[in-house]
């Protein structure tokens, strides 16, 4: 059975994006020669989950990031024109996406955002593993990685990595 898996990068204040959304202040911290795990870990999906508005904001992208992988938007709201015939919306509780979508590969699931669908994941103790890079900048203000009330929970880490440019990645996991 595959994890659900939180790969996610956010600033040294805990931001996973400004108040807008806005995300281009990671691309300074793009490296051509080292993707931090990227290409391994995305080998290992076997199903993407996207909150409605981090959807959105992906589609300004241009090309479609996740190629290949079942996409699940959770959203009420039906998409126009999705660039992806592997995208699928769900409006229902988390747990029950989670269910649905174990039924259909044995591979980790990648939890991308945003902020209100990792708090109902985190809510729900679904998060099998944490994978949070840090970016050594402090944003003062923006989207929080938890936003509201979570339920508490002890992890175990895992690992961590540091980089030259000063990101350091930390994984962590629910103890069984």
């Amino acid at each position: 059975m595959g994890k659900i898996i939180l790969y996610i990068a956010i600033s040294l204040d805990g931001f996973i994006a400004r108040r807008d959304g806005d995300i281009a202040w990671l691309t300074a911290f793009d490296d051509k020669d080292e993707d931090y795990g990227y290409a391994a870990f995305y080998a290992s999906l076997g199903a993407v989950i996207l909150g409605g508005k981090t959807y959105r904001q992906v589609l300004d992208f241009g090309t479609w990031p996740y190629p290949g992988k079942t996409t699940y938007v959770v959203t009420t709201q039906p998409l126009q024109n999705p660039p992806d015939a592997n995208i699928k919306t769900f409006a229902g509780d988390a747990a029950d996406l989670v269910a649905q979508i174990r039924q259909t590969t044995d591979q980790d699931i990648w939890l991308v955002g945003g902020g209100q669908l990792v708090t109902a994941f985190a809510d729900q103790h679904l998060i099998d593993e944490y994978i949070i890079t840090i970016i050594p900048l402090i944003l003062g203000d923006g989207i929080p990685l938890f936003q509201g009330a979570v339920s508490e929970e002890r992890l175990q880490l895992t690992g961590s990595q540091s980089y030259a440019n000063g990101l350091m990645q930390l994984r962590y996991r629910r103890p069984a």
